[in-house]
């Protein structure tokens, strides 16, 4: 009997549709297909298959790298790879399905599905050469450069204040501002300076919102308050 030979464009369709539904059931937005990242995927899927080295780097080069020579500017990337042989063949949707279980199974795998910074992919499956049916499926995520999230800090207490972002630790001095851009986005820590005597203290923290202006105040009996407000609005 025949092995089963699946519809390799279906497969790349199937696969992110149920990444979609995988992200959606966490409350985390579908992302749409981009023409770019999926010519990069199916590039590397073929790239995978004839060499058979099943690695992140088989090419010598980064998911980055190969987004950026396939013409994809980005602020975030990442990549999932699953390789999948069967000798009785398989059938398209089952193949898709079992790309995907593979991936929701491994942590690291499982984060890029979800992770929240990215709101683009691309998909490539190729089949590899040899008398068994095995499939090399690419999925890669991306965030463009158009995208980037951007936010301002304004202290307009009367007190200096460190605030930490992106893993680096910086001074606001009173009445000063500061606009802070990343890729992805995280947690801003927001903390009163310590003088010879006294260590620091945390104000709080917050996981700052895109095109947000957070705004650092003093209130009448010596703390402080953060209020929240849209780009453009005065402080």
């Amino acid at each position: 009997m025949a092995a089963l030979v699946p519809d390799l464009p279906q497969i790349e369709q199937h696969i992110v549709e149920l990444t979609n539904k995988a992200r959606q059931e966490q409350k985390q937005p579908a992302l749409k297909i981009n023409a770019l990242l999926a010519k990069a995927a199916r590039a590397y899927a073929e790239r995978v298959a004839r060499s058979g080295t099943f690695s992140h780097n088989a090419d010598g080069r980064t998911p980055a790298q190969r987004a950026e020579s396939a013409g994809y500017k980005h602020c975030d990337i990442a990549e999932n790879l699953a390789m999948d042989q069967d000798s009785r063949g398989f059938d398209t949707g089952t193949l898709a399905l079992q790309a995907v279980a593979g991936w929701m199974n491994s942590p690291p795998h499982r984060a890029n599905i979800m992770r929240a910074s990215v709101t683009e992919i691309g998909v490539g499956v190729a089949r590899a050469p040899g008398p068994k049916p095995k499939f090399i499926a690419v999925e890669l995520f991306g965030r463009p450069a158009t995208e980037i999230y951007s936010f301002k800090l304004f202290n307009l207490s009367n007190t200096g204040v460190s605030y930490s972002f992106d893993g680096k630790t910086r001074d606001l001095k009173p009445n000063t501002s500061v606009s802070i851009t990343a890729c992805s986005p995280g947690e801003l820590v927001l903390s009163k300076q310590g003088g010879w005597l006294s260590d620091a203290t945390e104000i709080g923290r917050t996981r700052p919102e895109n095109k947000k202006v957070y705004t650092l105040k003093s209130t009448a009996v010596g703390g402080m308050t953060l209020e929240v407000s849209a780009h453009g609005q005065t402080p």
